[in-house]
């Protein structure tokens, strides 16, 4: 069995950066213990705490959410989940306040009746949070019917990496190291990413197969266009068994604009999931290919998506996209929807590496 090792690696997410094109700022991901970021391309950090993994809390989440730029608030999102159940009972959710460190710091209005339950914390609220940044501190949520606790393991060293990106350290504006330096050096917003979309071929002309002298003059050629050469399991193919390697499998073509053809084929499956190659390259066949992706899930008319699921309690979701603007494959899309912790299927958060705005 394939292991989607490069991509999900448990429910811990490894921290990988990608370049958004005409960018300034790279889009990062960082993870310690229970708390993740991830800054964008435009510099917005959001970082998000749960509760911990002994198995007797439940399931919860803070969004602490940042912009780039001089005196940037932050502002706090959060959700409250019934474990395995689709809802709470109405008389149950009523009166719900938050605590730090067992002090009482006022109601916080939730959303209906459906799990998880969501809200926002007011400024003073956010405040007091940010105030033990970088002490040990008990976060809890509770009423007479329920506690939810959100864990600190991880707190501080997330929010230093918000400080450090957005270029706040030593500043009156930072989260945990301030200092007596005003803002006037920090990072500074950028817009979204603007693409536009040049619509292509939703359906390959041609399928080479693994028999034929040209499917093995392609493959090597798409498999030399490797990003990281020192990995020897790049698009493997499907195993035929655990004792019998892997397969090649046919390679599809799909008509691109100017004198361009995608080629794409299936190069991992997992329990999971499964992942296609996607490479760039002149139609004449011949020449460079340039690589796109190993883990395309969908191929559509001028874009291409990858959706992987995490490993966990409660599905979580890495989902990638590629928009064609006539030239290159742009990526306009790096969004995970948070640590496999059982708050919501499918994940609760937005998390994004990259913004854009296709057009």
């Amino acid at each position: 069995m394939i292991q989607l090792k490069k991509i999900v690696s448990g429910c811990g997410f490894m921290a990988i950066s990608y370049f958004a094109f005409a960018q300034d700022i790279q889009g990062t991901a960082f993870t310690h213990q229970n708390w993740e970021v991830y800054c964008s391309n435009t510099g917005t950090c959001r970082a998000a705490g749960y509760q911990s993994d002994d198995g007797q809390q439940n399931p919860a989440s803070i969004l602490l959410t940042r912009a780039a730029g001089p005196k940037q608030p932050v502002r706090a999102q959060f959700a409250l989940a019934n474990g395995g159940e689709d809802s709470f009972a109405a008389n149950q959710v009523k009166n719900i306040h938050f605590y730090i460190n067992d002090k009482d710091f006022g109601a916080v209005a939730v959303k209906g009746v459906e799990s998880p339950l969501m809200g926002t914390l007011s400024a003073a609220q956010v405040n007091a949070l940010l105030k033990q940044a970088s002490q040990k501190t008990k976060m809890s949520f509770k009423n007479s019917h329920y506690v939810w606790n959100i864990s600190d393991a991880g707190m501080t060293a997330v929010l230093l990496k918000v400080d450090d990106l957005q270029k706040r350290i030593g500043t009156t504006g930072a989260i945990v190291k301030k200092g007596s330096a005003n803002e006037s050096n920090v990072l500074m917003p950028q817009p979204k990413l603007m693409i536009k979309k040049v619509k292509t071929a939703d359906q390959p002309y041609r399928t080479l197969k693994p028999n034929t002298k040209q499917y093995q003059s392609l493959h090597t050629r798409l498999l030399a266009a490797n990003p990281k050469p020192k990995e020897t399991d790049f698009c493997e193919g499907i195993y035929n068994g655990a004792d019998k390697g892997a397969k090649p499998q046919p390679i599809q073509l799909y008509k691109l604009t100017n004198g361009k053809v995608l080629a794409t084929t299936l190069c991992v499956r997992g329990a999971y999931n499964e992942g296609y190659g996607a490479w760039v390259l002149d139609q004449s066949l011949q020449g460079q290919a340039t690589y796109v992706t190993e883990w395309a899930t969908d191929i559509g008319s001028g874009e291409i998506s990858s959706a992987f699921k995490g490993r966990g309690i409660g599905d979580c979701w890495l989902e990638q996209s590629w928009i064609w603007d006539g030239q290159r494959y742009v990526q306009n899309q790096n969004r995970w929807t948070g640590m496999c912790k059982n708050i919501a299927a499918g994940g609760v958060w937005e998390l994004d590496q990259i913004e854009a705005v296709v057009k």
